[in-house]
């Protein structure tokens, strides 16, 4: 891996993990002195991101992390669990006992984080058990577009979904796991792409002002 790459891939993980918020500017000399490069090295990273559309640059006044519209969301979203659907049906026809086993273990931490209303916990145990079923999936070229789609900040929006949506996703999550579990890879196509209309069903109502499907309370 070049220096540019590296400084990208730096760059990338601190944009999807929210280290840098939608549409903050990004300082190249800030930048480079916090990754230990050139402007020209970080110039370079820069442009690797924004052909990925995670970054964007405006004339006269440098780069950006890129924001994300609702209808974009919408869009992100139907694409990304379409992906992981095709994965999760992989999934549930490979894997080991070991990942399977993880994959119980973090649907306790899920359940765990929801009953004791802990975002950021929850946050984790999702995109974990997501990305293990990926792992599983052995499906390297979904793998990668769903990571680049979730890099695009679009999970900004759901802390205003979250405690709304939290009982149902919990629901969801837990028939994905029990089908590919289960080795059922019909149900496990189909939880997930059940689960993907029930965000998007949210995503609309938030778009449209609307009280969020699947609410509680």
């Amino acid at each position: 891996m070049n220096r540019v790459e590296s400084v990208a891939r730096r760059l990338r993980a601190d944009i999807g993990s929210g280290r840098f918020h939608p549409r903050e500017r990004l300082v190249e000399a800030d930048l480079a002195a916090t990754y230990g490069v050139t402007r020209s090295t970080l110039r370079a990273a820069l442009l690797e991101l924004e052909a990925e559309g995670l970054v964007e640059r405006t004339p006269n006044r440098g780069a950006r992390v890129r924001g994300v519209t609702i209808e974009e969301a919408i869009e992100i979203t139907e694409t990304r669990l379409a992906l992981q659907a095709m994965c999760a049906r992989e999934a549930a026809l490979q894997g080991t006992d070991e990942q399977r086993d993880e994959l119980r273990q973090l649907v306790a931490e899920l359940r765990d984080a929801v009953e004791r209303d802990v975002p950021e916990r929850y946050v984790a145990a999702n995109a974990r058990i997501f990305a293990l079923i990926r792992e599983m999936s052995g499906q390297r070229i979904a793998s990668g577009i769903v990571e680049n789609l979730l890099n695009r900040h679009i999970q900004n929006l759901y802390p205003f979904m979250l405690p709304e949506r939290r009982f149902a996703s919990l629901a969801e999550f837990e028939r994905i796991v029990a089908a590919v579990v289960a080795r059922d890879a019909d149900a496990a196509y189909r939880t997930t792409l059940e689960h993907r209309d029930r965000v998007v069903e949210a995503l609309t109502a938030i778009r449209a002002g609307l009280a969020i499907p699947g609410a509680v309370g």
